[in-house]
């Protein structure tokens, strides 16, 4: 069975049973080694609005760390500390984790009647926006729907019809 593992507590607002920015969900069969050091990164990098996702690969090998800017030397000496066996990959973000968390908290909340969830992407390029059926229906899609709405922001959205997940 699978466990919540990190640091830190879902964020406020967040889906009950979601994991929240620096907590990891252990898997059975993956190496505890990957899961050692997904535990040293979220305490080496803390709170920091630059640690993106972090993604295992299917053969459960090299872990992919998504980061915006320049490694802190603390974070840079975990991945470093990696061990045989476990390939770590750090992907650029084009935007600020936190900052894209931040702003699809701030559409949800502004623009509820249109935006049923919003989160940012994990590669860290954009906002996923869903929205619902009826108003994507009734606007021609859900790209119509949030330009409508005068639902906008400075980073990419990619809006999909969805219902907002169950709390």
């Amino acid at each position: 069975m699978a466990a919540r593992k990190g640091s830190r507590r879902a964020p406020a607002g967040a889906p009950s049973g979601s994991v929240g920015h620096g907590e990891f969900v252990v898997y059975p069969g993956v190496p505890s080694g990957i899961y050692d050091v997904l535990e040293r990164l979220s305490a080496a990098a803390g709170d920091s609005p630059d640690l993106g996702t972090t993604g295992i690969s299917l053969d459960r090998t090299r872990l992919t760390v998504r980061w915006f800017g320049d490694l802190p030397a603390g974070v840079q000496a975990v991945l470093d500390s990696a061990g045989e066996g476990l390939e770590v990959v750090v992907q650029p973000t084009e935007f600020r984790p936190g900052d894209l968390r931040a702003v699809a908290v701030r559409l949800a909340g502004e623009h509820g009647d249109v935006v049923a969830a919003a989160s940012a992407r994990p590669e860290g390029d954009g906002i996923e926006v869903l929205v619902p059926p009826v108003v994507a229906e009734a606007a021609g899609g859900p790209q119509q729907a949030l330009a409508a709405a005068g639902v906008s922001s400075d980073v990419p959205l990619f809006a999909e019809i969805g219902a907002a997940p169950p709390s």
